[in-house]
């Protein structure tokens, strides 16, 4: 029987639901049910799993949902103190009890998470969220509009490149060596990225010390990384820094005065 004719029968449906997150190529699989469910060759297990209703509505940001754990879950608890390095994706299916036909529920990917006594709440947005795009972002100004790295950018990456062994580290406070042979602020800006490509951005060089916008879950003394430097999108750093004025997309030269009225410009 379909699942559509058992949802609106009168008494025939015993709804149950099963849950698919994602990081990457790993994959947890629960269901709402008492016993183990196979789905598409993949197993089930039951979880006491707990949702906030699934609202419909044309807001997207209003589609939301909450989806409560016990405490000693294993996939809720990574995100106690700092999420996973790599986004979580949630697919809920919905189906019947000794009926094979599934639907997609609802789908998106976690957002974020609250601890609470014995319990981990993890915050989803749909995944039509990931629909939104910004809109036109180039504006007549002097610093430049480009991201560093990027496409038009177009600097090398890996021509800029620095691998360094951490000495010591303390939450977002890191000490590198090899940071010293440059001038204080080269990284700032820049990013540093683990052997598992986990990344975080320099808010601060200086010297061998560094300060990263959020720590680290696996980085220990003797850890080798990678570093890039940042930029802070002036004409000058573009020019003597990555030599890539060509690609510079602002314009330094706008006058500071109207030149009909005499009105400032900017």
């Amino acid at each position: 029987m379909s699942y559509d004719l058992i949802e609106t029968s009168s008494d025939d449906g015993q709804p149950l639901e099963l849950y698919e997150f994602g990081q990457g190529v790993q994959r947890w699989y629960f269901t709402s049910s008492e016993h183990e469910i196979i789905y598409q060759s993949k197993t089930y297990v039951p979880a006491p799993i707990k949702r906030s209703s699934v609202n419909v509505t044309d807001d997207i940001f209003k589609a939301a949902l909450k989806l409560t754990f016990p405490r000693d879950n294993e996939l809720a608890r990574q995100f106690l103190g700092f999420s996973p390095e790599l986004p979580t994706t949630v697919t809920i299916f919905r189906g019947h009890w000794e009926d094979d036909d599934y639907i997609v529920y609802w789908k998106g990917r976690v957002s974020g998470a609250k601890g609470s006594g014995s319990t981990i709440t993890l915050e989803c947005e749909s995944v039509f969220t990931s629909i939104q795009r910004p809109g036109l972002r180039a504006k007549y100004q002097r610093m430049c509009r480009h991201v560093l790295y990027d496409h038009k950018c177009r600097v090398n990456q890996k021509q800029f490149e620095v691998k360094a062994v951490v000495q010591n580290i303390n939450g977002t406070h890191l000490t590198l060596t090899e940071t010293s042979r440059y001038q204080a602020g080269w990284f700032t800006g820049g990013m540093i990225k683990t052997e598992d490509d986990a990344v975080r951005f320099v808010s601060s060089h200086n010297g061998s010390d560094l300060i990263i916008t959020r720590p680290f879950h696996d980085v220990k003394p003797n850890t080798t990384v990678k570093l890039y430097p940042g930029c802070n999108h002036l004409s000058d750093t573009c020019l003597n820094k990555f030599n890539n004025l060509d690609n510079y997309g602002g314009f330094p030269h706008i006058p500071t005065r109207n030149p009909f009225d005499g009105s400032s410009i900017i």
